[in-house]
C-alpha cells in the first residue's frame, strides 16, 4: 500500500512539475516559483549575468538544483532552458494579425486568450510589423514565427493560443461513399490544441461524400471527404456528339465515375464501349 501511494505521489509530482524551454524574468535572480508558480517551496536556482538579457542552461543543472531540495522535476522534454528578460513591447500588432489569421481559417474560433514571447529582448518593435508563418501554423495552437526589424535583423518569436473551436462530427457511422449532411454531422465545440490535418467547420460548399468509414462521434477532416463527382459509376448519362455545328444526343452508361472535365468509359446501348469527357453533372461529350 505505501509503495503504491509514494508510486502515484512520484507520478503526481513528475506531472506537475514539468520543465519548460523558455521563461521571462524581470530579476537576475531565479528562484523556485518563478518556474513553477505553485510549489510551496522557494529556493534559488541561478543568477544571470548582469550583462544578459538572454541566458540558456542544461535542464540537468536546473534538475540537479531541485532534486538537491528535495524534489523531482520531469526534464524529458527538455535539453536546454532559454530564460529572456522580460520585454515592454507592445505585441497588440502581432496578436491582431493572428487573430484575423486563425479566423479565417476557422470561421467558429472562439479565442480566448494570444500570448507572444521574444526569444531574445527587444527593446521596441514597429507598429507595421507583420510576422511571417509557416504554411501549417494553423495546425498547432503554439508555434514559432520571425519578422524583420528596420535593418533587416530577423527576429524570433513564439506564440500560444488558447481556444475552442467548432468542429464537424459525425452523428452515426458512416460509410464510403455516403453523403456528407447535415443529417450525418454536428457542430460540436473542442479545445484548440493540434491537427494533424485541418478540421471540418461547417459543411462543404461543393455536394460531398465521406471518403472512409468513420465511426460515430469522430471530428471530420479534410481529407475524410471528397467532393461528388459529377459522373458515377453505373449511372445514366447523356451523351453529347457534335459534328459540323449539330449536337446529336443519346443515353449511354457510365462504367466509371468522373469529375469535371475527366475522361472515362461509358458502355453504348449495343454493348459498345467508348471514351467520353464529363461536361456536366450526368452528361458527357464523346471523344
Amino acid at each position: 500500500m505505501n509503495i503504491l501511494f509514494l508510486s502515484l505521489l512520484l507520478l503526481f509530482n513528475l506531472h506537475a512539475y514539468e520543465l519548460a524551454e523558455t521563461y521571462e524574468y524581470d530579476t537576475a535572480i531565479i528562484y523556485s516559483n518563478d518556474l513553477f508558480p505553485t510549489l510551496p517551496k522557494k529556493f534559488e536556482i541561478l543568477q544571470i549575468p548582469s550583462d544578459k538579457n538572454h541566458y540558456r542552461l542544461d535542464a540537468q543543472i536546473i534538475a540537479k538544483t531541485f532534486e538537491l531540495n528535495g524534489i523531482t522535476i520531469d526534464i524529458a522534454k527538455t535539453r536546454y532552458v532559454n530564460f529572456t528578460k522580460r520585454t515592454t513591447v507592445d505585441f497588440t500588432p502581432l496578436k491582431y494579425q493572428l487573430w484575423e489569421m486563425f479566423k479565417e481559417q476557422y470561421p467558429t474560433i472562439e479565442i480566448k486568450s494570444i500570448t507572444i514571447s521574444s526569444r531574445g529582448h527587444l527593446s521596441s518593435i514597429r507598429k507595421n510589423v507583420k510576422g511571417i508563418f509557416d504554411d501549417r501554423f494553423y495546425q498547432n495552437s503554439s508555434g514559432t514565427f520571425y519578422y524583420f526589424d528596420e535593418e533587416g535583423i530577423r527576429h524570433y518569436l513564439d506564440y500560444s493560443i488558447q481556444a475552442m473551436i467548432g468542429v464537424l462530427h459525425t452523428t452515426q457511422k458512416v460509410s464510403r461513399k455516403e453523403r456528407i449532411s447535415g443529417f450525418n454531422t454536428l457542430l460540436k465545440p473542442i479545445p484548440f490544441t493540434s491537427f494533424k490535418d485541418k478540421p471540418l467547420t461547417a459543411l462543404p460548399d461543393q455536394p460531398s461524400r465521406f471518403r472512409s468509414n468513420l465511426k460515430p462521434s469522430s471530428p471530420i477532416t479534410l481529407r475524410n471527404i471528397e467532393t461528388i463527382p459529377f459522373v458515377l459509376k453505373n449511372e445514366k448519362v447523356i451523351v453529347e456528339v457534335k459534328s459540323d455545328g449539330v449536337i446529336v444526343e443519346f443515353g449511354a452508361l457510365a462504367t466509371q465515375e468522373g469529375l469535371l472535365y475527366d475522361i472515362i468509359t461509358i458502355q453504348k446501348s449495343d454493348g459498345k464501349r467508348a471514351k467520353a469527357k464529363v461536361i456536366g453533372e450526368k452528361r458527357v461529350e464523346l471523344q
